[in-house]
């Protein structure tokens, strides 16, 4: 049973609060007075809050409660219970809190499912994404503010008062607030609420009147390094417009890699969900080669890459095997299985053979797959990407050669399909195959032998399991 205060009378397994040396807690109710003490005394003990916890225990509490017959109370028992509701709310918002932004701090929703916290917690449970943010903002700021957490578990504070603090707590005055959060939870006691938030801006904007420094054009920079082990390493800053623009140019087109991704995993288990990281990685990649691809053009025709690969002439592409990653010369990076394959495919690329002191042996013919009309043709035919589930647009797919030059294949209709640049890199990966069925359709079989039937313009066959 909870009173007005917010703390149970008593643990859940009847025993007072004890402090460290077996006596009593003089205060059990928790007066802001209180809390530093009881925060380093909960440190030193290894006991964050002194309650006991089970998640079904509390679900059947909350559930039984709100079937209770309201209308069967007294008004004194609707006033006690509605302060105990309100008491137990704060105590839930503050462990949600405490959990999203753990989940954050682990990055655990970005390695598991490609999808920032915040947008996990929007789409899994159905949350207005603003709330889902206000929630994630709040549990960050009580990472940092250890005297408004205590005082939001105990029911001082509510939510939003902590959804204030968050809003205004920034890297410049954040010592500020942290040296005040005692001051301002006591103030919360005897302030109405929109008085308090104005209290707290104007403590903010006092210590942060000149807005903190501004960030200028100059400061903008991209550096890029190769590593030892063929890695590229992209780092830099932008501001301003650029920044923002920047950010929700590879956000959105991330987002529709996810979705894309998630259709590949509907369609088969063997798929696996990116990264949110590796999503923005694929996002920019993307959108450097369309942006290319229509300043070169004039429109967004399909990318293309126009480059020299240098190859040794013992790299076993030349003799149609690429079953082993193989390093290039200085500056080109590492290419694993199917990765040359994959940028062959590409319109334009120029193979110039050397040997193994780099001197050019030959310069082969440029690589020049599907004209203009053959893809007009593809288009026609295929749609887009004929990879199951993929929604991708004719203009920015590969036509992919289903059986390789290499290996005797031609540049005819038979022989081409058009996939996206994702799908594309995954049919070239190991154990993945593809092949004809006839009517100038294909199949994909994925490593544990699934088989998967291609699509024309979004559709599957009728006969398609």
């Amino acid at each position: 049973m909870f009173d007005h205060s917010g703390v149970p009378d008593e643990n859940p397994d009847g025993s007072p609060d004890e402090n460290p040396d077996g006596s009593p807690d003089e205060n059990p109710d928790g007066s802001p007075d209180e809390w530093p003490d009881r925060l380093g005394r909960r440190a030193r003990t290894g006991r964050p809050f002194p309650y006991s916890f089970t998640p079904c225990s509390l679900t059947s509490s909350a559930r039984a409660a709100a079937g209770e017959d309201v209308r069967a109370m007294t008004d004194d028992e609707l006033l006690e219970r509605l302060a105990q509701m309100e008491s137990a709310r704060r105590a839930l918002d503050a462990a949600s809190a405490h959990l999203a932004a753990e989940l954050d701090a682990r990055s655990v929703t970005d390695r598991r499912y490609g999808t920032r916290t915040k947008e996990y917690l929007a789409a899994q449970f159905n949350l207005d994404p603003r709330v889902a943010g206000r929630l994630l903002r709040a549990g960050r700021a009580l990472r940092r503010l250890p005297v408004a957490d205590a005082a939001l578990v105990d029911g001082a504070v509510t939510f939003e008062h902590v959804v204030v603090l968050s809003n205004v707590i920034n890297p410049r005055v954040a010592h500020v607030v942290e040296g005040a959060q005692l001051e301002l939870v006591q103030l919360a006691g005897v302030l109405r609420f929109d008085p308090w938030a104005r209290q707290c801006r104007a403590l903010v904007d006092l210590a942060d009147a000149d807005g903190g420094h501004r960030p200028s054009r100059d400061e903008r920079r991209l550096s890029l390094g190769w590593t030892l082990d063929g890695v590229l390493n992209i780092s830099g800053a932008l501001v301003g417009s650029d920044a923002v623009a920047f950010e929700q140019l590879i956000e959105i087109h991330a987002n529709r890699l996810f979705r894309r991704d998630v259709e590949d995993r509907r369609q088969s288990s063997d798929s696996v969900l990116s990264t949110r990281t590796q999503l923005r990685a694929d996002a920019l990649v993307d959108l450097l080669r369309l942006g290319a691809a229509g300043v070169a053009s004039g429109s967004g025709s399909a990318p293309a890459v126009e480059a020299t690969v240098l190859i040794p002439v013992d790299h076993p592409a030349l003799a149609g095997n690429g079953s082993s990653g193989s390093s290039l010369p200085a500056g080109s990076g590492f290419l694993a299985d199917g990765d040359l394959d994959l940028l062959l495919c590409d319109p334009v690329v120029r193979a110039l053979v050397v040997d193994s002191l780099g001197v050019p042996l030959d310069l082969g013919r440029a690589v020049r797959f599907a004209t203009p009309d053959q893809r007009r043709a593809l288009a026609a035919r295929d749609g887009g990407c004929v990879f199951p589930g993929c929604g991708v647009g004719h203009s920015w797919t590969d036509a992919h050669h289903v059986v390789r030059v290499a290996d005797g294949g031609f540049t005819d209709l038979a022989n081409l399909a058009l996939l996206c640049r994702h799908h594309h890199g995954v049919v070239h990966r190991n154990d993945w195959h593809m092949e004809h069925v006839g009517g100038q359709r294909f199949t994909f079989t994925t490593p544990r032998g699934a088989v998967l039937d291609s699509q024309r313009h979004g559709r599957l066959r009728a006969d398609s399991s």
